[in-house]
């Protein structure tokens, strides 16, 4: 009779496992989808990081720092002109810088926005697993529409890295 007991209770631990296994599936794709998200934004952040001295940004092109230029919740936005015509997506070479006025007078970078005009692509752009934003009218008031993304990598985002606003970020100090 125990070794009866013993083969039940074996049997039962066996069929428990089995169905604890095909109860809860591993999704292998979704894990590794996010590892590579991840990976890409390390990578982004990595090459984003010479943009924390503004004057980097400066010297190679990025433009678009003018008095009241400060977007409430986002801050003001350098732009790459070069970049910003045509669909071509790049993890290290986003269109656009976004920095947030200091009260010393400098500027911190906070984000990376990629920008696409709607009329050089067919279809949502992508880019780390996120669909862009848009298509929407020009923010600076000029003809045509756009996509874009923002990319919260050096001032979190409460609401989420990939949401195009960020109520930690203030415009008091812009001159």
């Amino acid at each position: 009779m125990n070794k009866f007991l013993v083969f039940i209770m074996a049997a039962f631990l066996v069929f428990s496992a089995m169905s604890t296994v095909s109860a809860h599936p591993h999704h292998h794709d979704d894990d590794d989808d996010k590892n590579s998200v991840r990976k890409e934004l390390a990578i982004s952040k990595k090459a984003l990081e010479k943009y924390r001295d503004i004057d980097v940004a400066l010297d190679e092109g990025f433009t678009g720092l003018v008095p009241g230029a400060c977007v409430p919740n986002m801050g003001i936005h350098l732009i790459k002109p070069s970049r910003a015509d045509d669909a071509k997506l790049h993890i290290k070479k986003p269109e656009i810088l976004v920095y947030e006025p200091l009260k010393n007078g400098k500027y911190k970078l906070v984000a990376g926005e990629w920008y696409v005009p709607a009329e050089e692509t067919k279809k949502t752009p992508k880019l780390f697993g996120q669909k862009f934003q848009g298509p929407m009218a020009n923010h600076d008031g000029s003809k045509g529409k756009h996509y874009d993304l923002h990319v919260w990598l050096f001032k979190k985002n409460p609401d989420g890295m990939f949401k195009p606003e960020n109520k930690r970020v203030s415009c008091k100090y812009a001159k």
